[in-house]
């Protein structure tokens, strides 16, 4: 009888001599794919050769396993005959609760091999779990308030306080009592920033704009960043060639929504580094950090396969209709800008979604850079005493540029005409912006 070839759920060993061995390989399998048999009394090639199975066996072998296995794992164990009367054992298991250890190691199986998982992959392992990793985490801060997430909460009608009942139910109390990561998030004291940063070009060369959201709760920094990009789709392009108004947004608010949250929930919080949002002058891009959830397939991750790396921010996530439990976002980025809108590189996701024309702001950006260059001298002294000095007067750039009053008020009208230069602020005490 042969059972087949050895893969990433099944193993063979031809003997209970191979037992810690065996036991290995199954804590391997459970690490790759939550579930695996040993068959012992099996030869490499799959064909079955017997073993000797005593009135001890079976339970020599769950001992076993109780000593080297960690955490414990429940068997099942299944005495065997071929159709030539040879006895062989099957030993199965299957469980979530990654990483499993096989005598103080933690292995991956890979095709029919058992690997010892690197650091990095045995991170990963555990921030997919059932320990969520940011609950278990301290924060470096302990005197944490959160009135701005009590506010919000109630805003979207669940009553919320800061009581050591709410906060405990809400997840924000590791074992030992203290805040934990989670709490520092949603907390004000939360100082990881989160930036939208917006490059002049199509490459990250030149920073054209930079907005950065800090010490306030990661609920408030999301709805911020919605916001902003619900100002910057408003503007829409439209055709009426055929008779018919016909407007197009700039990008898809709802793909970017999703892809947003996906981004902050799933993010590897761990490392302290918070997702971001890269704006070119063609696309937007949502970086998170972490890569896929650990023993999430790709076709798993596109079809909508939800595996929350971060349960309770998740959870919370939902109880303010930030996401649903359906699973829904990476297919409905998928159907808009197809699956070429993702890429995973260095531990990153990132979601790229392109936009439908060019936004008003870089035509803007590209005027003032036409008109720059055909400035004349005087014009360029002028604008650049501003960008030095934003508070000078026009009396004093008159003197430090050696140029008549009523010349430099002709200069500055010039380049407010341009949207080169911007007052703001009240007369008597206003700045100039250079664009």
């Amino acid at each position: 009888m042969n059972l087949g070839q050895e893969n990433e759920q099944q193993e063979f060993k031809l003997s209970l001599s191979q037992l810690d061995k065996g036991l290995r390989s199954l804590s391997a399998m459970l690490n790759r794919g939550a579930e695996g048999t040993v068959y012992f009394g099996v030869d490499d090639d799959g064909t079955v050769k017997g073993i000797n199975i005593g009135k001890r066996t079976l339970l020599d072998v769950r001992s076993r396993a109780a000593e080297l296995i960690e955490p414990r794992i429940m068997l099942e164990i299944q005495p065997l005959k071929d159709e030539n009367g040879l006895d062989y054992l099957r030993v199965y298991a299957q469980g979530s609760n990654i990483p499993y250890a096989c005598d103080g190691r933690y292995y991956l199986r890979t095709a029919s091999a058992d690997e010892q998982a690197s650091t990095d992959l045995l991170r990963r392992m555990l921030v997919s779990g059932n320990t969520d990793v940011m609950t278990e985490m301290s924060a470096a801060e302990q005197s944490l308030t959160f009135s701005g997430m009590v506010r919000f909460l109630s805003e979207k009608g669940i009553h919320a306080s800061q009581t050591a009942q709410f906060l405990k139910s809400f997840g924000m109390y590791n074992r030992e009592g203290k805040f934990n990561l989670l709490a520092y998030l949603l907390s004000d004291q939360n100082q990881l920033v989160i930036k939208i940063q917006r490059f002049a070009g199509v490459d990250k060369t030149t920073v054209d704009e930079r907005v950065g959201f800090s010490g306030q709760s990661l609920l408030l920094t999301v709805q911020q960043v919605l916001s902003y990009f619900q100002l910057l789709q408003m503007p829409r392009k439209v055709d009426l060639s055929t008779g018919v108004r016909v407007e197009t947004a700039l990008f898809d608010l709802q793909a970017f929504r999703e892809a947003w949250i996906n981004a902050c929930v799933h993010n590897d919080w761990a490392e302290r580094i918070p997702p971001a949002v890269y704006l070119f002058d063609d696309r937007i891009e949502v970086v998170s950090y972490g890569g896929l959830p650990y023993g999430l397939s790709r076709e798993g991750f596109f079809s909508g396969t939800s595996k929350p790396v971060n349960s309770r921010l998740f959870n919370i996530f939902i109880n303010c209709d930030y996401t649903e439990q359906s699973g829904h976002g990476i297919p409905q980025i998928v159907r808009v800008y197809g699956r070429e809108a993702f890429s995973f590189r260095d531990g990153m996701l990132i979601v790229t979604l392109p936009f439908a024309f060019e936004p008003d702001y870089v035509k803007a950006r590209k005027y003032r850079e036409s008109i720059s260059e055909a400035l004349t001298q005087n014009q360029t002294l002028v604008l650049e005493y501003f960008r030095i000095h934003p508070n000078a007067t026009m009396k004093e750039v008159s003197l430090a540029c050696n140029i008549s009053y009523s010349g430099v008020k002709k200069i500055v009208a010039k380049l407010q005409e341009a949207q080169m230069i911007e007052r703001q602020g009240p007369k008597k005490n206003s700045i100039w912006r250079v664009r």
